[in-house]
């Protein structure tokens, strides 16, 4: 018999209180939304996030929900959307994308309930696992269908999934019971938006919408709880039916209830995140590792680098990685991104300012490096589970400089992992963006501890202008 995947979630977000969860599992959420914090804030360089701020302006709705950065206050579910757009903005989020959409969306839903940190902490805590245990299992449809095919497949989503684990964490907030909670997560499996994420990446010059339209997922996931809350029904069970939202979502035989669910509540597996040091693909990171490498101890001037090649995994996001014509072209292009490291471009906000994405500068350079297939990557990867491995070669000085890289900065499995002072100092070149002083040494004090908190207004007030 299949175990019930809706009723496991629904007893572990019950009965995982703040008092429930260990120490270390509260300290890996409050690393991960300092981190994501920080990205939103210095997404205000994305027009993303500009113009997901517009359009809050547009919805407005009750204030009781502030909009990041440049403050102000809307409904909790057009506070998610805009905040989640500018969370995503610079796509230096975690992979798997699981913040873009469960923190904009719990952070507003604790703040217009004047939820006490310690149950926010824990709100978060729960719809993160729920979320990445859902992602393991869907977005293996990748691994199967390259495994399978070569390519990735016709029809698949991205982090969609997601909008299940954030309605979990609202409705937790919201105080239903468990019934409730069902419906909540019924109701956005529902809302889940399509799964055309090869439709994006075929694509050229790349959407702002992205893979993902982690947005929408983040507002979706508050208006499934506020339904709920109201007494609205979905497919309560839509995730154990056998026509439900794995077969629909999935379109492959990668589902697997019992791997979903086993050690629930015992083994924790969103601390296991790929944090990002750079604004761009993971995809690129490692082959970024190995130039910077090189760069510290060769310190190459561009006039002397003849051909710069990538070698990593085969990439499929972009079909054209040296058409750049806009930020999101810019994140997901191993040349622009090389270019702008070796010109000294200071990662985070700075590689997706106006300025970096036109310097011609950088465009010359970019024309230098070559990027390819590393043909050891998928041994590397059985050899080494986590890695990433990448292989760069510069051509300088009438010689070639080689340096390879087999886990990329940020991987959180005990190999290349950040630690709290790496997030505070990436929270910092952020937050700088928009952000005095004051409130970046205010608001990184809250964060760390957030238990403490009788709501969380006085933090929202110091991550707003």
């Amino acid at each position: 018999m299949m175990p019930n995947v809706t009723d496991a979630f629904t007893r572990f977000a019950t009965e995982f209180t703040f008092d429930r969860i260990p120490k270390e599992i509260l300290h890996e959420t409050k690393r991960a939304f300092l981190n994501h914090i920080g990205i939103a804030l210095g997404g205000l360089a994305s027009d993303k996030g500009k113009i997901g701020i517009e359009l809050a302006h547009k919805m407005g709705g009750v204030p009781e929900s502030s909009i990041l950065a440049v403050g102000g206050k809307c409904s909790a579910a057009v506070a998610a959307f805009a905040n989640s757009e500018l969370m995503n903005g610079l796509d230096m989020d975690a992979v798997a994308h699981i913040p873009p959409i469960v923190f904009p969306a719990v952070m507003a839903v604790a703040e217009a309930r004047k939820s006490s940190g310690r149950d926010f902490l824990a709100a978060l805590t729960v719809s993160q696992e729920i979320s990445k245990r859902l992602s393991n299992v869907l977005l293996s449809i990748m691994g199967v269908s390259i495994s399978k095919y070569g390519k990735t497949p016709d029809v698949f989503g991205n982090s969609n999934e997601h909008i299940i684990g954030a309605a979990v964490g609202n409705a937790l907030l919201m105080g239903l019971d468990e019934p409730k909670i069902r419906e909540a997560m019924g109701i956005a499996a529902y809302f889940c938006s399509l799964p055309i994420c090869r439709d994006w990446e075929a694509t050229n010059p790349k959407s702002m919408i992205k893979y993902c339209p982690t947005s929408w997922m983040a507002q979706g996931s508050v208006q499934a709880a506020l339904l709920a809350e109201l007494g609205y029904t979905g497919n309560a069970y839509t995730l154990d039916g056998e026509y439900g939202f794995p077969k629909i979502y999935c379109r492959e035989d990668v589902w697997d209830p019992e791997k979903v669910i086993k050690g629930l509540g015992e083994t924790w597996l969103f601390p296991n995140y790929h944090y990002k040091p750079y604004p761009c693909c993971t995809y690129i990171h490692s082959s970024l590792d190995a130039f910077e490498q090189l760069q510290e101890k060769h310190h190459f001037s561009p006039q002397e680098i003849k051909e710069i090649r990538c070698y990593s995994k085969k990439f499929v996001a972009h079909p054209d990685q040296h058409m750049v014509t806009n930020q999101i072209d810019l994140q997901f292009s191993t040349p622009y991104c090389v270019a702008l490291m070796l010109m000294g471009y200071k990662s985070g906000p700075a590689w997706q300012d106006k300025k970096a994405l036109g310097d011609p500068l950088v465009r010359e350079i970019m024309k230098k490096v070559v990027v390819g297939v590393d043909p050891d990557f998928d041994k590397y990867a059985k050899e080494y589970p986590g890695s990433w491995h990448a292989r760069v070669e510069v051509d300088a000085r009438g010689q070639t400089f080689v340096q390879e890289q087999m886990y990329s900065k940020g991987t959180n499995n005990g190999k290349l992992p950040f630690s709290d002072d790496d997030f505070v100092d990436m929270y910092r070149t952020c937050a700088s963006y928009i952000l005095p002083d004051n409130k970046i040494d205010k608001s990184i004090e809250l964060i760390w501890r957030l238990e403490e908190l009788e709501n969380i207004d006085e933090l929202m007030e110091n991550l707003t202008l």
